[in-house]
């Protein structure tokens, strides 16, 4: 990371025009039409919790966000476009489109700006609003988009991008960079971009990385199993996921109402905390007595359940095992909310809310297929079927309601294991991959625009 911000500032300098631009700050946006919609938000963030054998205690962080499509505040969108020549014609008139289809989604309220690059970087237009006269301009500049001979140089985009937040005289309440390039080096310096940015306070980055078919097979891509999504980074396979991808992308911060959310887990010294599992948002193991949880941006309707699991020594007789405090703002303001949670103990042994436990192991059925699936040895079969085995043991222990609700996930580890036994010399396919696809697939159906 140290090397590559040392390139990037060193860039920086040797763009004398741009930073010449910069010095006499000349102001390089056009300010939208002022409309803030205010949302009452009381007690945003629930936590359910529930522990077995008096000595694991697990939190769900849930949200009280129903979808609101009428709820939306403004949002300054920068897409930096690869459009070097290994991107072929038709994954480019696909991207253009996409583009096109991801300006109907857009408000007056937001804006955007386009920077192509190759070899160097060229602005297409400032960051303008979505008025009428706006978007003529936009498609216009969008049809001119032509591939150019020349390697993709990611850091003279996001200089120029870096340098356009710097000249804006008015700032929408979330700022994006949005990426879509087919360089799969890409993936190198992708989770350094943001420190770029780092004076952004309400930011996103994301990275598209587009696949052809044989990129999808290069060794250069770095494959998670049952994942093709790594921290800023999205592997669309199809280009034509990418207009659902972009308006899904876009339309979640329109629908962004918490910045900051800050949760933090206190117990008592008779109670210290040992972390064993976690899921979602931002983790810090503070000390035995406190971790906390963060996560910058939150959106109506859009919130993945994140769960915590906490190791307790015994439980005590006190009534309270711990307490939990919420903090957040609102987009909308600066204001900083704060409320909280008690935790107390419960009077009879067995689970306090079961789909708390329900989600935990639907989250462990796909981290302990994938590890099944990782120590694949046909040599040594006994080490991924111990993984299956031990996993459909620990369900088989659940009360009955809730073994009901796995009957997918047991279902996959059942014919796994089956598969592994009669044939220990073929490697499996990851099942939950489809299964979790096929979600995807109907959460991004709506943003579809075949």
């Amino acid at each position: 990371m140290i090397s590559f911000n040392k390139h990037y500032i060193n860039l920086a300098q040797s763009n004398f025009d741009i930073q010449q631009k910069y010095l006499q700050n000349v102001p390089d946006d056009e300010a939208p039409q002022q409309c803030i919609q205010q949302y009452d938000l009381k007690n945003p963030v629930d936590v359910k919790y529930g522990y077995k054998d008096n000595q694991s205690l697990l939190f769900e962080i849930h949200k009280n966000l129903p979808h609101q499509p009428d709820f939306k505040i403004g949002v300054d969108l920068i897409y930096l476009i690869d459009i070097n020549q290994t991107l072929n014609d038709e994954a480019l008139e696909k991207m253009k489109s996409a583009l096109k289809c991801l300006i109907n989604y857009l408000t007056e309220q937001d804006r955007l700006c386009i920077i192509i690059y190759n070899n160097k970087a060229d602005k297409l237009f400032p960051l303008i609003p979505l008025n009428e006269k706006n978007r003529q301009i936009i498609l216009q500049k969008i049809d001119q988009i032509t591939l150019q001979k020349g390697n993709s140089n990611i850091l003279n985009a996001l200089l120029v991008a870096n340098l356009c937040l710097k000249l804006r005289q008015y700032k929408n309440q979330i700022t994006s960079i949005n990426v879509i390039s087919q360089d799969v080096e890409i993936q190198q310096n992708n989770h350094d971009f943001k420190q770029i940015f780092e004076k952004e306070l309400v930011f996103k980055l994301k990275t598209f990385l587009l696949l052809s078919n044989k990129q999808q097979e290069s060794p250069k891509i770095k494959k998670k199993p049952g994942n093709t999504k790594d921290g800023n980074l999205q592997i669309v396979k199809s280009v034509d996921q990418l207009s659902s991808l972009l308006c899904y992308q876009a339309t979640k911060l329109q629908q962004s109402v918490i910045k900051n959310l800050l949760i933090i887990v206190k117990t008592h010294k008779q109670c210290p905390i040992q972390l064993s599992e976690q899921e979602g948002g931002k983790f810090q193991y503070v000390n035995p007595y406190e971790i906390r949880i963060s996560k910058n941006l939150i959106s109506f309707g859009y919130n993945k359940v994140h769960l915590i699991s906490l190791k307790n020594s015994p439980i005590i007789e006190a009534d309270q095992i711990c307490e939990i405090e919420v903090s957040f703002e609102q987009t909308t303001s600066n204001h900083r909310q704060k409320y909280l949670i008690p935790i107390n103990t419960q009077k009879s042994n067995g689970i306090i809310d079961r789909s708390v436990m329900v989600d935990k192991y639907r989250l462990k059925s796909r981290s302990q297929m994938n590890e099944a699936i990782i120590y694949y040895d046909p040599h040594r079969i006994q080490d991924s079927t111990e993984i299956l085995k031990n996993y459909l043991s620990e369900l088989a222990n659940l009360p009955d309601d809730i073994k009901q609700q796995l009957t997918v996930e047991t279902k996959q580890f059942d014919d796994a294991l089956q598969k592994y036994l009669q044939n220990p010399f073929q490697q499996i396919q990851n099942p939950f991959i489809a299964i979790d696809d096929l979600k995807k697939q109907q959460r991004l159906k709506p943003f579809d625009n075949h």
